[in-house]
C-alpha cells in the first residue's frame, strides 16, 4: 500500500503540471489574442486619420488650384492694362531699356530682320520708337551711297527700306528663272503666199512656272502716277546681279543715267567707246558684235511699286538683248554711231500663261493677234554733249518700253 501510495504521488503531481501548464498557455494564448485585438484596433484608427488627413490636403490643393486660376486671370488683366497704354511689364525684357537711348534694347533689336522688326515695333510704344532709329540707321547703310536705291517717294526711312527691299527681292526672284522667261514671248508668224500674220507664243513655250502674270498700270497714263519703277538688270545664265535701282519714267523710257553699273565693266567699256567714238563713227560691225556681247546674256526685270501701299508687282521682264539678226525682215540691232537700240525678240504678254487670240480679217491679209496687253524692252542709247558736264560728250542710256496697254477686244 505505501508503495502505491509512494508511486501516486508524481503522478499528482504531473496532472497539477499540466493543469497549471495548461492554464498558462490558455493565458498566452488570450493575452495574445488581447494584443492582436489592440494592433488591429489601432491600425483601424491610423487607416481613418491617414484617409482624413489626404482628404484635407486634396481639398487644399483643389483650394489652391482654384485660387491660383484666379490669381492668373488677374494677372491676365494687369498685363492687358499696362500694354493699352503703351507700356511695358516689369518683368518684360523691355525693362533693359536704360533711359531714352536705349542702347541694349537697340544692340537686340539689330540682330532682328526687317520682317521681325515689322511685327516688333506694334508691341508697344517703347519698341515703336526703337523702331524709327532702326530704320534710319537702315536708311543710311542701304542709300548714303547708293541713292537711286532709296525710293524717290518714301517720306520716311521706315517706306525707304521696305520699298527697296520689296522690290529687289520679287526682281531677284523672277531673275531666278533665267533663260526660261525667254519662253514666254510672244512673236508674230508672216506667212507671205496667205499674207496672214500670226501672233502666238514662241516655240516650246512654257506652259506652267512662278512667272506671274504682268500688271501694265504703271505704264498706263492714267495709273502710272500710284507708282514707281524699279530696274533690276542681271546675267540671264546664273542671275548675277549687274545693277538696280528706282528710275524715272518719261516718255515711255526709264532714265538710266544715275544707277551705279559699276558690277557690269563690259557696259561700262561699251559707254566709254561710245563716249570716245567721232562723230558717227561708232557705227560699224566691230562695235555691233561689242554691243551684242554685252547684251547677249542680259535679264531686264521692271517692277512696280504702288506708292500708297508699297506693295509691289512685276511689270515687265525680257532678256537676250543681243539676239543676231536671224532674217532681213527684223533688226535687233540698230547701231546708227551717235545713237541707237538692241532689243529682244518679240513681246510678253500680259497673261504670262494663256493666250487667247482672235481671227481678224482685212482686205488683204488675215490675222491672229494677242487679245490681251503686250509690251516689250528695248535698250537705247544717245550720246551728246554734256552742256553742264564741262562740254564733254556723254552716253545716256535707257530702257525702252513699248507697252500696247488698252485692252484690245477684236
Amino acid at each position: 500500500m505505501s508503495d502505491n501510495n509512494e508511486g501516486s504521488i508524481p503522478f499528482v503531481a504531473s496532472a497539477a503540471a499540466v493543469a497549471e501548464s495548461s492554464a498558462a498557455t490558455k493565458r498566452s494564448h488570450e493575452e495574445m489574442d488581447s494584443t492582436d485585438n489592440q494592433t488591429l484596433n489601432s491600425k483601424s484608427i491610423s487607416n481613418v486619420d491617414d484617409d482624413a488627413l489626404f482628404a484635407s490636403g486634396m481639398d487644399r490643393l483643389k483650394a489652391a488650384k482654384v485660387e491660383l486660376e484666379l490669381a492668373n486671370q488677374h494677372m491676365k488683366g494687369i498685363r492687358q492694362k499696362i500694354r493699352s497704354k503703351g507700356h511695358y511689364e516689369p518683368d518684360s525684357l523691355l525693362y533693359l531699356c536704360d533711359g531714352e537711348d536705349n542702347h541694349i534694347l537697340s544692340h537686340i533689336l539689330n540682330y532682328l530682320t526687317i520682317e521681325d522688326m515689322g511685327r516688333c515695333e506694334v508691341v508697344c510704344s517703347i519698341l515703336k520708337k526703337q523702331a524709327i532709329q532702326y530704320w534710319k540707321e537702315l536708311d543710311k547703310l542701304y542709300f548714303a551711297n547708293h541713292p537711286t536705291l532709296r525710293s524717290p517717294s518714301a517720306k520716311t526711312s521706315r517706306e525707304a527700306v521696305i520699298r527697296y527691299k520689296v522690290a529687289s527681292r520679287l526682281a531677284e526672284c523672277v531673275g531666278d528663272l533665267k533663260e526660261l522667261i525667254d519662253k514666254h514671248t510672244v512673236v508674230h508668224d508672216d506667212d507671205m503666199r496667205t499674207y496672214t500674220t500670226y501672233h502666238k507664243r514662241i516655240r516650246h513655250h512654257c506652259r506652267d512656272c512662278t512667272l506671274p502674270d504682268l500688271n501694265f498700270n504703271p505704264f498706263r497714263p492714267k495709273t502710272r502716277d500710284k507708282y514707281e519703277l524699279f530696274v533690276r538688270f542681271c546675267r540671264t545664265s546664273d542671275n548675277e546681279l549687274l545693277a538696280e535701282g528706282f528710275v524715272p519714267f518719261t516718255r515711255n523710257q526709264m532714265q538710266l543715267r544715275k544707277l551705279d553699273f559699276s558690277n557690269w565693266p563690259q557696259f561700262v567699256e561699251l559707254t566709254r567707246l561710245i563716249e570716245t567714238a567721232e562723230g558717227d563713227s561708232f557705227a560699224n560691225e566691230l562695235n555691233d558684235n561689242a554691243v551684242r556681247a554685252c547684251m547677249s546674256e542680259l535679264t531686264a526685270v521692271v517692277i512696280g511699286i504702288h506708292k500708297r501701299t508699297s506693295k509691289g508687282s512685276l511689270s515687265l521682264v525680257q532678256s537676250n538683248f543681243g539676239r543676231p539678226d536671224p532674217s532681213r525682215y527684223e533688226k535687233y540691232l540698230h547701231n546708227r554711231g551717235e545713237n541707237g537700240s538692241c532689243k529682244t525678240r518679240g513681246y510678253m504678254s500680259e497673261k504670262s500663261h494663256v493666250l487667247e487670240t482672235k481671227r481678224f480679217e482685212g482686205e488683204c491679209y488675215t490675222t491672229h493677234r494677242n487679245r490681251h496687253c503686250d509690251a516689250k524692252l528695248r535698250m537705247v542709247w544717245d550720246s551728246r554733249i554734256d552742256q553742264d558736264g564741262g562740254g564733254n560728250k556723254v552716253c545716256l542710256w535707257a530702257l525702252q518700253c513699248e507697252c500696247n496697254y488698252q485692252r484690245r477686244e477684236y
